[in-house]
C-alpha cells in the first residue's frame, strides 16, 4: 500500500478567493471597483489516497537468450480516492470541495518481447512492447447515477463507470431534403434537441422506441436515446524497435502508437465555422459541408458531404451534439525515429590515432498512419472544447552528425 497526495489543486486545504482588480460592472467614485467571489468550501477530512498494488509477472529467455521477454499483470485499487463532490442542491450558494469519497480499480498488463540473432554477417534485433489497462469506478456517492456533473458537460463518476466513457446519440445521416427530414421527424421527434430542422441537418436515431429523441433524465437508468458510443482512454499502447548492422553500416528504427481509442473532438478546429468570428477557422477539410443541388455557392453542390450544412452563429449547435457520426478513431502509428550510420574500419582510423569515427543521419517523426481528422495530431490531443487540437504543431527533425572517439 502506498500513499498518494497528487491532487488537482495545489492548496486543497486553504480557502482560495478569486480577486479581480477593476472587475466590477459599475462605477464607485468614478472607477470600477475590485471584486471577489465567494470561496468554495474546504474539506476538513481530506487526506492522502491509499493505493493498493498487486501484480504478478515473469521474465523468460529461450533459444540461448535470442528470444527474451517479460509479462506482468497488475491490479491497482485506489481507496479513499479524491473525487468530485456528491450531489447537492444549489441553495448552498457555493461549491463543495473534493474529498476522499471514491474508489477506483485499474486492471492491466504489460508485455515485452525481443529477438536478437545473426544471419551471415548481418546482426539484427527486434523489440516489441504492448500494454493495456482499464479503470472502473467501484464506489462513488452518486445516488441518482447522473451521467454529467452540475455543469451538464463534464462527465460524473458513478458506481460501475468505466473511465473514459463517451455518451452520445446515434447518427442516421444528413437529411437530403426538407421532406426527408419531416418524414424522419414523424418517427424520431428531434424538437428537444433543436428547432427548424431541415435539409442538410443531422438525423438522430430514436433508440428507446418512444418516437422522441432526447437524453431522458441524464442518468444511467434513464438516459433516453443516449448510449455509450466510445471510450477516450488509449488502449493497447505499443512500441516497435528494429535494428541491424553489416560491415560498419547500421540502421535503427522506432515506431510507437495506440491500437484503440475513441475521441470526441469539438471546437473550431474540428467544425470550422464555430465560435463566431474570433474562433472560427477554415481549412480545406471544412469545405466538405452539405450543399443542395440548387446552391448558389461558388463551391457547387455537395450532397455526399461529411459535415452538415453550415450555419452562422450557434444555430448549428444542434448538429454538433456528441454522436456516432463524428466520433473520431484515435488509433495511430508513428515512425518516431530513423537513424542510419556508418562506422569507418578501425584499420583506417588507427593510422591517425583515432579510436572510432562514425557518421550518421537521423530523422524524427517521419510519417504517421492515423484515422483521425487531419487537423489533429493523434499523439498530442488537447482537452475537448475550444482547446481541442490547439497544440504546438508537430515538428520533423533531420540531422547529420559525426562521432569521433580519440
Amino acid at each position: 500500500m502506498l500513499g498518494n497526495q497528487n491532487t488537482d489543486e495545489f492548496y486543497p486545504f486553504y480557502l482560495t478567493q478569486n480577486v479581480v482588480a477593476n472587475g466590477g460592472s459599475w462605477l464607485m467614485g468614478g472607477v470600477r471597483p475590485t471584486i471577489s467571489g465567494v470561496p468554495g468550501l474546504v474539506s476538513s477530512t481530506l487526506t492522502w489516497e491509499k493505493i493498493y498494488n498487486t501484480n504478478i509477472g515473469f521474465d523468460f529467455g529461450l533459444l540461448n537468450n535470442r528470444l527474451t521477454g517479460s509479462f506482468e499483470y497488475f491490479i491497482r485499487r485506489t481507496k479513499g480516492m479524491v473525487g468530485p463532490p456528491a450531489e447537492i442542491g444549489a441553495a448552498l450558494g457555493t461549491t463543495l470541495p473534493n474529498t476522499n469519497n471514491a474508489e477506483l480499480e485499474n486492471k492491466g498488463w504489460d508485455l515485452n518481447i525481443s529477438w536478437r540473432d545473426r544471419i551471415g554477417q548481418v546482426n539484427y534485433d527486434l523489440g516489441f512492447n504492448l500494454s493495456d489497462n482499464r479503470a472502473k469506478v467501484k464506489k462513488y456517492p452518486n445516488a441518482s447515477k447522473a451521467i454529467y456533473q452540475a455543469d451538464g458537460v463534464t462527465y460524473a463518476y458513478y458506481d460501475g463507470k468505466t473511465i473514459g466513457e463517451i455518451w452520445g446519440y446515434e447518427t442516421q445521416g444528413i437529411a437530403q431534403s426538407d421532406q426527408q427530414m419531416q418524414e424522419w421527424q414523424a418517427a424520431n421527434d428531434q424538437s428537444k434537441l433543436g428547432s427548424q430542422w431541415g435539409a442538410g441537418d443531422i438525423m438522430y436515431k430514436d433508440l428507446n422506441g418512444d418516437k422522441v429523441v432526447d437524453d431522458g433524465s441524464k442518468t444511467v437508468d434513464d438516459h433516453g436515446d443516449l448510449r455509450v458510443i466510445g471510450n477516450s482512454e488509449p488502449r493497447f499502447n505499443f512500441g516497435l524497435h528494429l535494428g541491424a548492422d553489416w560491415k560498419g553500416f547500421d540502421v535503427q528504427m522506432f515506431f510507437q502508437g495506440v491500437l484503440k481509442r475513441d475521441l470526441w473532438l469539438s471546437g473550431p478546429l474540428f467544425w470550422g465555422a464555430d465560435g463566431g468570428e474570433w474562433q472560427s477557422v477554415g481549412y480545406e477539410e471544412h469545405l466538405d459541408y452539405w450543399r443542395p443541388q440548387n446552391t448558389t455557392s461558388i463551391f457547387g453542390p455537395n450532397a455526399d458531404a461529411y459535415y452538415p450544412k453550415a450555419y452562422i452563429g450557434d444555430k448549428g449547435d444542434k448538429n454538433k451534439l456528441t454522436q456516432t457520426g463524428y466520433l473520431q478513431n484515435g488509433a495511430y502509428m508513428r515512425m518516431k525515429n530513423l537513424q542510419v550510420g556508418y562506422t569507418f574500419p578501425k584499420a583506417w582510423t588507427s593510422k591517425v590515432n583515432i579510436e572510432k569515427v562514425r557518421v550518421y543521419f537521423s530523422a524524427e517523426n517521419l510519417f504517421t498512419i492515423s484515422g483521425i481528422a487531419d487537423m489533429f495530431d493523434p499523439e498530442a490531443i488537447a482537452a475537448n472544447g475550444w482547446s481541442s487540437g490547439k497544440t504546438y504543431p508537430l515538428s520533423q527533425t533531420f540531422s547529420f552528425g559525426i562521432n569521433v572517439t580519440l
